[in-house]
């Protein structure tokens, strides 16, 4: 299974481990999901733990590491189609998941959830990813 998940999911997959969004990547990961990023969410990750969560350098630059080494990169074309009609910061994201040839893009995010599916990466919530997984958090 191939997967792009959103930023703020590899946020908290970093700050909140044992939350459900990180123990969810764990049990992916376990389960040999393949997970892929770009570099643009490679620096949106990154700019979200300083700016946002004000997190150290180091921690921000480690946790960048990790996630290069969970996850494959994927390059993204010089222009990005409009995918996400409100928010077009999130258009590189849904890139990802075309890029990566993703089954799945998992997110919380209101604006890209409504799009359902593009091309034939279904978009999908954490909770219905776990699912897919056959996994509970209790």
């Amino acid at each position: 299974m191939k997967v792009v998940v959103d930023t703020m999911m590899w946020v908290s997959f970093s700050t909140f481990p044992h939350g459900f969004r990180g123990r969810l990547i764990e049990a992916a990961l376990e389960r040999r999901v393949r997970f892929f990023v770009s570099q643009y969410q490679l620096d949106e990750f990154v700019n979200t733990l300083l700016e946002h969560f004000e997190l150290s350098r180091r921690f921000a630059n480690n946790s960048r590491q990790t996630l290069e080494i969970l996850a494959k990169s994927v390059p993204l074309p010089s222009r990005i189609p409009r995918f996400v009609e409100r928010d077009p910061k999130d258009d590189a994201i849904v890139q990802t998941a075309l890029s990566a040839r993703a089954d799945f893009l998992v997110t919380a995010d209101q604006e890209i959830l409504k799009l359902k599916k593009v091309g034939n990466v279904e978009i999908i919530t954490a909770a219905e990813f776990s699912r897919r997984l056959g996994w509970s958090p209790d």
